[in-house]
């Protein structure tokens, strides 16, 4: 093999791999451009959020902490609009919940059909010392929310939970 051709060969390969190289940067490039679509999505809770806040008709009041040490730090708020039925929960320095276990927002409504309290949605996900904000949305309509209570389940579709927060506007 001349000289010439290990060069061309060289030429060859190298080529490849900067084509290789720009495709690949444009596959990173569109993932990062879905990771900050998500990341807006969470803004979006934010301006939802200042949005129900600034609305009268909306009810609105600051966790209050159980006793239970797994809470002792928590810090945030809820926001609920019985007209748009919706609302934002907001968390500060909440834990991730362990394997096999969640968290859900129970409603309780002095207008409901029932004594029952209606699931507001489970969050997953703990916040650290950062923010976290949780869209709140009911199955049912919730026309007078007296008690809003922040619950850590071990199996879905129960009530029993233990209660760790509780908010009443």
């Amino acid at each position: 093999m001349s000289r010439s051709d290990a060069s061309s060969k060289n030429w060859l390969i190298l080529a490849l791999l900067s084509v290789l190289l720009i495709v690949g940067l444009g596959y990173a490039i569109q993932h990062l451009r879905s990771v900050h679509a998500e990341a807006t999505t969470t803004d979006g809770l934010g301006e939802l959020r200042t949005r129900l806040l600034a609305d009268p008709s909306s009810v609105s009041g600051n966790w209050l902490r159980t006793l239970n040490p797994l809470v002792k730090t928590v810090q945030g708020d809820v926001v609920w609009n019985s007209a748009q039925q919706q609302g934002v929960m907001r968390f500060i320095d909440l834990p991730k919940p362990k394997a096999g276990t969640f968290y859900q927002l129970w409603l309780y409504d002095a207008r409901g059909s029932s004594s029952e309290p209606v699931s507001g949605g489970i969050v997953t996900q703990g916040a650290g010392d950062n923010e976290l904000l949780a869209l709140i949305e009911s199955p049912q309509v919730v026309n007078e929310p007296y008690k809003f209570e922040f619950k850590l389940h071990l199996a879905p579709q129960t009530t029993d939970g233990k209660v760790l927060l509780m908010m009443q506007p």
